[in-house]
């Protein structure tokens, strides 16, 4: 399961003093809770300053809020990763929180891929049997689960010089 610091890390999530658009990230907090087996759910709490009112700092959020990613847990496991819908609620004196809660669900990517090596073979773009795809399809993988361990630790590493880890 992906904990809160590394869907922090996968959704890009701002740090204090970051900007977002024309708003400045004041605070935040994100937490973690289990909701059935492969499903979890990271409820948010992000407080903004800036100008624009409330459709400003929609805005400001869009971008980081309409995003998708997958990962993978600490044995390996791939989770698509999202946000669901965002609460804005005016703080008075520019200030705004945003509340909202992320998701994550266990995905069967690995079939996906084999599948489509699958059909890049049926069409004569892939000169690979069933061994050598599987062999691609987990060197793939492999590769693509040490990029996000690498962009997860420089975001620990970020994380821990704010105090937050």
């Amino acid at each position: 399961m992906p904990f809160e610091k590394k869907f922090r890390a996968m959704m890009a999530m701002p740090f204090p003093g970051d900007r977002l658009g024309e708003m400045v990230v004041e605070s935040i907090a994100v937490g973690h809770e289990g909701r059935a087996a492969g499903q979890y759910a990271y409820p948010l709490r992000l407080v903004l300053r800036g100008p624009g009112g409330i459709a400003g700092v929609k805005r400001a959020i869009k971008p980081l809020f309409c995003q998708r990613c997958t990962t993978f847990s600490g044995y390996g496991t791939p989770y698509q990763l999202w946000f669901g819908p965002t609460t804005v609620e005016r703080l008075g004196e520019g200030r705004y929180q945003v509340t909202a809660e992320g998701a994550g669900a266990r995905v069967h990517i690995e079939q996906d891929l084999e599948r489509f090596c699958q059909h890049l073979a049926d069409r004569g773009l892939l000169a690979a049997d069933d061994g050598e795809r599987h062999a691609l399809v987990a060197a793939y993988l492999d590769q693509w689960r040490a990029e996000v361990g690498r962009l997860v630790g420089r975001y620990r590493t970020k994380l821990r010089k704010y105090g937050g880890g």
